[in-house]
C-alpha cells in the first residue's frame, strides 16, 4: 500500500514537472500592442511608451506609434528602458522611422546602451510633410513587468519670419561693408 502511494506521488511529481518544463519552453508569443499615436505637445515635444505585464518572459513585440506632419520638421528622439539587472525587464532590439505610405524604413535608430539600461537615439533633419510611424522592437527577458518610453522633439524646419529678417539684415550689413571698402580703395 505504501509502495503504491509512493509510486502515485512520484508519477504526479513527474507529470507536474513535465507540465512546468513545457510552460518554461513554450514558443515565444507576439505581445505587440495595437498601434498607438505619438503624443505631441504645443512646444514641439513628443512622447510615447508601453508597459508589459508580468509573466511575459521570452515573448517579443513590435510596437508602432503613428504621427502626421503638416510641414517639414526636424525629429529627435531618445528611447530608454531601465531594469534592475541585465536579466530583468526588456531587451530593446530595434528602433526605426517608417513611412506610412509604403511602409519603407527611412532611418534606423542608433543603439547606445544595452543591458540594465537600454538606450537608442534617432534624429532626422527636414522630415517632409506626411504620415509616419516609429517602430520599437524587443523581447521580454524575465517574468517581472517591464516598460519602455521615448521622448524628444519635433521642431518645424521652416525658419521663423524673424530668422529671415536677421538674414536680410546681415546680408545688408555685408553689402554695406563691401561697398564701403570699395569706395575707400
Amino acid at each position: 500500500m505504501k509502495k503504491n502511494i509512493c509510486s502515485v506521488l512520484a508519477t504526479l511529481a513527474f507529470a507536474g514537472s513535465a507540465v512546468f518544463s513545457q510552460a518554461a519552453f513554450a514558443a515565444p508569443v507576439d505581445i505587440s500592442s495595437l498601434p498607438g499615436a505619438v503624443k505631441l505637445s504645443t512646444g514641439g515635444s513628443l512622447t510615447f511608451s508601453d508597459k508589459f505585464k508580468n509573466n511575459q518572459k521570452n515573448n517579443f513585440f513590435n510596437d508602432l506609434f503613428t504621427f502626421d506632419l503638416a510641414h517639414a520638421s526636424d525629429l529627435s528622439l531618445v528611447l530608454t528602458s531601465r531594469s534592475s539587472s541585465a536579466l530583468n525587464g526588456l531587451n530593446l532590439t530595434g528602433f526605426g522611422l517608417y513611412s506610412s505610405v509604403n511602409n519603407a524604413q527611412l532611418l534606423g535608430g542608433d543603439q547606445l546602451l544595452s543591458g540594465i539600461d537600454d538606450k537608442w537615439t534617432l534624429s532626422y533633419a527636414n522630415l517632409a510633410a506626411g504620415s509616419y510611424y516609429l517602430k520599437v522592437s524587443g523581447n521580454v527577458v524575465s517574468n517581472t513587468g517591464a516598460a519602455f518610453s521615448a521622448n524628444g522633439s519635433l521642431v518645424s524646419a521652416v525658419p521663423e519670419p524673424g530668422t529671415y529678417a536677421m538674414l536680410l539684415a546681415g546680408l545688408g550689413l555685408l553689402g554695406f561693408m563691401a561697398r564701403r571698402r570699395q569706395n575707400a580703395g
